[in-house]
């Protein structure tokens, strides 16, 4: 099994970091010991389907400091499932009937209708007087106004920060990308032919679960992909140079 896919290892290890037993998880997080040791054997069956063994996962990755989105991530990619609203799934067994939700006219929503009548009631003949007033216009005046420098186009041509592009190109991969602040700027799956861009004007910093599934190319520059299948790497790119760590 890859180390993307290993699961229980990763959470197995962080608890053997922080000094807990499986009794101390337990006693902590309510979660039977016979649950805790299978989840870190990349056993979900006992915990009852896929919907409880996410709500393991999130809970012990909260006690060991770990990136719940990211192993969530990684579960969907080994099980094969995507986490569904809790309402579809009661709905498809008959618990509850489906959501059927019926529109509302507000007496708010009328209002505000109304007060977008009479901007445009006032705002209208304005620009229609303004549209008459440049029909006057000499086509000299119109050739000088349109030969003139645009400052608009001047800064839109100006490039600056770093601009990453993700492609997947064979299979998928869960990707995180923080900014030079840390701030989550993005954590999901690239399956294969999608493709995102990602900007900023400093620093981007990659995590990607499965190296091989993933073309990159940075700042204009390909650099294919950044590893093989299965692997997990860690990348940063600044605007004026790109550095795989």
């Amino acid at each position: 099994m890859s180390e993307h896919l290993n699961i229980g290892g990763e959470i197995r290890r962080a608890r053997e970091a922080a000094g807990y037993s499986v009794s101390d998880v337990e006693n902590i997080t309510r979660i039977p010991t016979f649950i805790i040791k299978d989840i870190e054997k990349n056993k979900f069956t006992s915990s009852g389907g896929t919907t409880y063994a996410r709500g393991h996962i999130r809970t012990m990755a909260k006690l060991l400091n770990l990136d719940s989105n990211e192993l969530i991530a990684r579960f969907e990619d080994l099980t094969g499932e995507v986490d569904r609203p809790m309402i579809d799934l009661l709905s498809e067994n008959n618990v509850t009937p489906a959501q059927n939700p019926k529109k509302k006219i507000s007496y708010k929503s009328l209002g505000i209708a109304a007060g977008v009548v009479v901007v445009l009631s006032i705002a209208l003949p304005a620009v229609l007087s303004f549209t008459k007033v440049n029909k006057n216009v000499s086509p000299k005046s119109a050739q000088i106004a349109s030969n003139a420098p645009s400052q608009n186009n001047a800064v839109a041509t100006k490039t600056t920060g770093v601009s990453v592009v993700l492609t997947g190109v064979n299979g998928q991969s869960w990707v995180g990308i923080k900014d030079a602040a840390g701030a989550q700027v993005f954590s999901g799956r690239i399956t294969k032919g999608q493709s995102q861009t990602f900007t900023d004007s400093q620093l981007l910093n990659l995590t990607i679960g499965n190296a091989g599934a993933v073309n990159l190319v940075v700042n204009g520059k390909d650099l294919g992909t950044p590893g093989g299948v299965g692997e997990v790497v860690h990348l940063s790119f600044t605007p004026d140079q790109s550095n795989q760590g």
